[in-house]
């Protein structure tokens, strides 16, 4: 070449003597520190670790401080693919994913999900509502569908899209799979499966079953906001629906043995034409009823698929109304390709049938590399779609997290590098800020791969790519060459160890997985090397360099072995440029989370050399850190320093509330969790005392009092509000919807009607549970089943429903679900007005049975699931302790009461009132499932985000204002409180709590009280700065806010005191409390206001002394456990 690239080649080969002589030198005291470090005995130096099982190695880790700190769950933005937080308003609300291992220690879990999970979850509050509350949703964004309509395909939305497997191997399939899921969700399909069936390649473990579906192998069919974005069953499942003679894809045509034989095969069916279950029979059925989608990958016949809202509402004659830009965008993403506009006539067809086995209508193409919406909003959603939906089952992530943490550690035992004095080895893994480091990677690819001029042997593989490893650094080697000796030229030249999948057998357990996921989890330990190089034309190469965009990772260190296209990931390439499945386009991955076109990545271009070294990469890689993605998340809590390590503030990880809380291994039911999230113009998050989402085993919680017999028609509970006050509201839902839950039925809200004290609002008198509580977020909608009056009368009040109302009474019902008033009934009802709520008493009284429980007579309701299942309780000691201190009656849950299709609770009058702190009437004898419900209130019943947004402002304020000194709060009940012992003036409210407060501390005072001014002033002339909610009214911005809501931004900016006094009696006051157990506060910085009760906080009475005077330690303490907690500390 030239003189300056042989310089450059002359000294990388000294280098490399040096290198080669020291190791020479140290060879065998390395070998001997090794020894000592891991306790193994003589082992051969290719062992990966030594005599570790996977638990030793996790409590090595642990015991030598070598495992790294987990990434906050808030910094969603991946490395070099990311944006900042303000050019990505779709993350908002989002969180980091997590990995669920078994037999992995929480803490370690912990640095897997950090490592491993690229999808967020979850997804922001922005893709997770998308469509549904927007004014003008967008067409191609269909609204999500409620748990029971996503059960239901017949119901609203009776569209299906059906499609045949891609007939090569699993990324075939795989990309595939990604163009028939999105574009089910673009058209609002229910996704209907193929059968099972062998998969090209992905070979069973001897005597397994050979079959195999998509849901086998990618995570689709439990995720329930994918399923609701996009319902999948399967052909079974569909002909059940479908294949009668109102069906749309009837069977009634064939005789009964064709019939038959369809029915098999949606079991299971082969590709022979010979074959009893030939899968083509079926999918000729789906193509007879369906509409067969026009659109190919496969030249000649490649088409591109472009989704425009002004072509599909106004008709193809709108595509020469299409602006400049837009135009010559879909010339540059098909360039040769015809265009293919999604119109109304694929959009109404009921069935959409995509013939994708058939290479005339192929998808073996990227789906983004396919499909373009002319929308960047709307495409990048999409792009999202793809990237937090499908992936792969955590069992695959799981045993690739095992081996990727076994290399780190061998890298760590080989390769010590030096701590900051230059003086001493570092005690710590050799990870950058994405925890990616420790060896690097390749996809050698042999076996059938029908391009032979990118199979060459081991040696030229390294001839290609020796400048971009360290000399002594681990490689990976993903392979299907089964031949030992392959490697051993490379293993000649490469100073480092050649690591395989077969190597971490035993110490993953690969023997307990299916072997069909082999190849996947070989992918995932690939795509997580520092440098990868991979095989041109390898569909398997190709995907791992998706993920290693999804995780972040640098262009510059990613490289494939063909020296012909050896840099071809260093630059932009537009898809239309190369070929469509031969490599990944890097705008599948990169800004994504962001708004707009993406034309180009974020690290530029380089100087083109002869030879890019490693040394190279590493300086380029840091220069760009410092620049993209170094203070990235600087005002959230994390930086990364000059050392390159990472300072976190308090973040996701810590679930543990104070004294609330409990430490990570003693608190199962945590992991997976993540700290909730305000949705606030202002980072107000502190405020969050729930998880959301909860953990996993929270989330795949069965209760064991709901009805096992999955053939039968739902279950409902109905009921009635409480007639109190809004605290007294919450208690009796609270009572109600617990009891819902473990019976696993779905409750029904009541209809809007106007509540005590809650009328502030002249407009709008009439108000649901939903006004208050912030039961729209998608997470909600999964963890709890609830649904409408409205829509429970719509389901089941038809004449074929379970509850039948007559067809002249039908509309007057409707509209009394909607919005009833009280009193009204015997009156004639007049068209404008609002009908009478006993409208709707009569009609579930007619179908209900009500149970003869309350929560406000002395009686007490018991879970047992010994007594439920046999009629002999597991604890009866248990039950009989917390029913017998109050004298209360024990009344037990059994399965007669689990019997009626309709229980019917009247919470809002005698005998049926369900006035009490629901932890004080319900009783579950097994503490976990107890503990399970305390966090299913704790983490689902919460008021909405306006209120938690408008409270942390005045908070931030108040903070400020005390310049590091903290504020203290009261709740001063006054107005209509029938306690009148309780009603003190305020020199005694001040008398009974001045030593309480710190000198002249800022004083914050929620109240009924109507002359504050004056009847505050002995505070105010003790020297406090006074502040009431009125204050706040343009901070906060509460003129326009619901004046309702008002008490309950008290409730939340008075749970934040250093110090709180409060009213006994007050369910008010009461509350303030529970929030500040649940913040982990010390209940012995709460008092009451009225003397004989002022210290009654700070000891641990039973929670039967009183049902609602005060809340209990009961609610909040050590409830992440699963033991009933010590009584010492609260």
């Amino acid at each position: 070449g030239n003189e300056e690239n042989f310089v450059k080649l002359v000294n990388e080969m000294s280098h490399e003597n040096i290198n080669h002589e020291e190791k020479s030198d140290n060879e065998n005291d390395g070998k001997e520190d090794a020894k000592k470090d891991d306790g193994g005995d003589d082992n051969d130096e290719n062992d990966p670790i030594p005599n570790l099982s996977w638990q030793q190695l996790q409590q090595t880790l642990l015991d030598k401080n070598l495992l790294p700190s987990s990434i906050p769950a808030v910094h969603t933005a991946r490395g070099f693919s990311g944006l900042p937080p303000d050019k990505t308003p779709a993350l908002e609300g989002a969180r980091r994913g997590a990995v669920h291992c078994p037999n992995t220690d929480p803490r370690v879990e912990s640095v897997l999900s950090s490592m491993l999970a690229f999808w967020n979850e979850p997804r922001g509050t922005r893709d997770q509502e998308a469509g549904l509350h927007d004014a003008e949703p967008h067409v191609f964004v269909p609204p999500p569908l409620s748990s029971a309509e996503a059960s239901n395909p017949k119901g609203s939305r009776r569209r299906y899209l059906t499609f045949e497997p891609d007939t090569g191997g699993w990324n075939n399939i795989r990309m595939s799979l990604e163009n028939v899921v999105t574009l089910a969700a673009v058209s609002g399909r229910t996704l209907v499966l193929p059968p099972d069936q062998t998969v090209y390649l992905l070979e069973p473990r001897k005597g397994d079953k050979k079959e195999r579906n998509y849901y086998d192998l990618v995570n689709i069919t439990d995720n329930k906001e994918l399923l609701r974005r996009v319902p999948i069953i399967t052909s079974e499942q569909f002909l059940h629906l479908e294949g009668g003679k109102d069906g749309l894809v009837p069977l009634f045509s064939y005789n009964s043995s064709f019939q038959s034989h369809l029915w098999q095969i949606t079991q299971s069916c082969e590709e022979r034409k010979k074959s009893d279950v030939y899968c083509e029979d079926l999918y000729d059925h789906f193509r007879l009823h369906g509409q067969l989608a026009p659109v190919s990958a496969e030249a000649p016949n490649e088409n591109c698929f472009i989704f425009d809202a002004g072509v599909f509402t106004h008709g193809e004659e709108y595509i020469d109304k299409l602006d400049l830009a837009t135009r010559e965008r879909i010339k540059k993403f098909c360039k040769d390709r015809p265009p293919i506009y999604y119109n109304r006539t694929m959009h109404t067809a009921p069935v959409w049938h995509f013939k994708t086995m058939d290479f005339r209508y192929r998808l073996l193409v990227h789906f983004y590399a396919f499909i373009l919406f002319t929308d960047a909003k709307v495409g990048n959603y999409y792009k999202r779609f793809v990237r937090d939906f499908l992936r792969y089952h955590d069992e695959v992530f799981c045993a690739a997290g095992k081996i990727i943490l076994a290399l780190q550690y061998e890298d760590y035992l080989r390769n010590p590098r030096m701590s900051g004095d230059g003086q001493s080895a570092s005690h710590s893994l050799d990870l950058d800020s994405e925890l990616v480091g420790g060896y690097s990677s390749l996809h050698i690819r042999r076996g059938d791969l029908q391009f032979k001029e990118v199979k060459f042997d081991s040696l030229q593989w390294y001839m290609n790519t020796k400048e971009i490893w360290k000399p002594n650094e681990i490689l990976y080697i993903a392979t299907d060459e089964s031949a030992e000796d392959f490697f051993d030229d490379f293993r000649k030249n490469h100073k480092g160890q050649l690591r395989f999948f077969n190597d971490y057998k035993e110490f993953a357990e690969l023997d307990s997985i299916d072997p069909s996921l082999y190849g996947m989890i070989d992918t995932v330990v690939a795509s997580r090397g520092s440098v990868f190089a991979g095989t041109w034309f390898s569909t398997f190469s190709g995907y791992i360099i998706r993920l290693r965009g999804y995780y972040g990772m640098s262009k510059f260190f990613t490289y494939y072995s063909w020296l012909d296209r050896k840099y071809f990931m260093h630059r932009w390439m537009e898809v239309g440029e190369g070929s469509l499945y031969a490599r990944e386009y890097p705008t599948g991955w990169t800004s994504i989370d962001g708004d707009v076109f993406v034309d180009n990545d974020n690290e530029g271009s380089k100087e083109a050399l002869a030879i890019f070294t490693r040394d190279e990469m590493e300086k380029l890689k840091a220069e760009n850190t410092a620049t993209l993605i170094a203070d990235r998340y600087t005002d959230m809590g994390g930086n990364i320093n000059d050392e390159g390590s990472r300072n976190f503030a308090q973040d996701d990880a810590h679930l543990a509330r104070g004294i609330a809380g409990r430490p990570m291994e003693v608190t199962p039911a945590l992991i997976g969790a993540r700290r909730g999230h305000v949705k606030c113009d202002t980072n107000v998050d502190s405020l969050a005392y729930w998880n959301e989402p909860q953990g996993t085993r929270d989330n795949t919680f069965i209760s064991p009092f709901g009805d096992n017999d999955s053939s039968s028609k739902p279950k409902y509970l109905v009921f009635t509000p409480d007639k109190g006050g809004f605290n007294n509201i919450r208690m009796s839902f609270e009572i109600i919807l617990l009891i819902s839950a473990a019976l696993d039925r779905i409750l029904v809200l009541p209809p809007e009607q106007p509540m005590y004290l809650l009328r502030n609002d002249g407009s709008k008198k009439h108000r649901g549970l939903d006004g208050f509580f912030d039961m729209d977020g998608d997470y909600y909608k999964t963890r709890v089943k609830y649904m409408t009056m409205e829509h429970f009368i719509l389901k089941e009040g038809h004449p074929g429903g379970q509850f039948p109302v007559p067809v002249e009474k039908f509309d007057h019902l409707i509209r009394a679900s909607r919005v009833c008033a009280p009193g009204r009934h015997g009156l004639k009802w007049k068209s404008e007005e609002n009908p009478s709520c006993d409208e709707i008493h009569g009609y579930l009284a007619q179908y209900a049975t009500q149970p003869n429980i309350t929560a406000t007579h002395h009686q007490c309701l018991v879970f047992d699931k010994g007594m439920f299942d046999k009629g002999v309780p597991d604890d009866p000691g248990s039950a009989k302790q917390f029913c017998g201190s109050g004298k209360r009656k024990l009344v037990y849950v059994t399965k007669q009461m689990q019997e009626p299709t309709l229980l019917y609770i009247q919470g809002g009058k005698p005998p049926t009132r369900m006035l009490a702190h629901y932890y004080g009437y319900l009783h579950f004898t097994d503490v976990s499932i107890g503990n399970y419900y305390k966090r299913y209130i704790r983490d689902l019943v919460r008021f909405r985000h306006e209120i938690f947004c408008a409270a942390g402002k005045i908070v931030q304020f108040l903070q400020g204002a005390a310049d590091k000194l903290g504020f203290s709060t009261l709740h001063v009940r006054r107005g209509d409180f029938q306690y009148k012992k309780m009603q003190v003036s305020a020199e005694e409210w001040y008398a009974n709590t001045k030593e309480i407060w710190k000198k002249n501390e800022i004083l914050y005072i929620a109240t009924d009280e109507k002359e504050k001014d004056i009847f505050f002033d002995p505070f105010i002339r003790a020297g406090h700065k006074l502040y009431f909610l009125s204050d706040f009214n343009d901070l906060a911005g509460l003129d326009s806010m619901d004046p309702n809501w008002m008490g309950m931004i008290d409730v939340v900016v008075a749970s934040q005191g250093r110090a709180f006094a409060g009213t006994f009696r007050s369910t008010f006051s009461g509350y303030i409390n529970r929030l500040r157990g649940y913040y982990g506060l010390s209940m012995k910085d709460s008092w009451f206001g009225q003397l004989e009760q002022k210290n009654m906080m700070h000891e641990f009475h039973n929670v039967n002394l009183d049902t609602y005077a005060k809340e209990w330690p009961d609610a909040w303490l050590g409830i992440d456990a699963d033991v009933i907690p010590s009584q010492d500390t609260f």
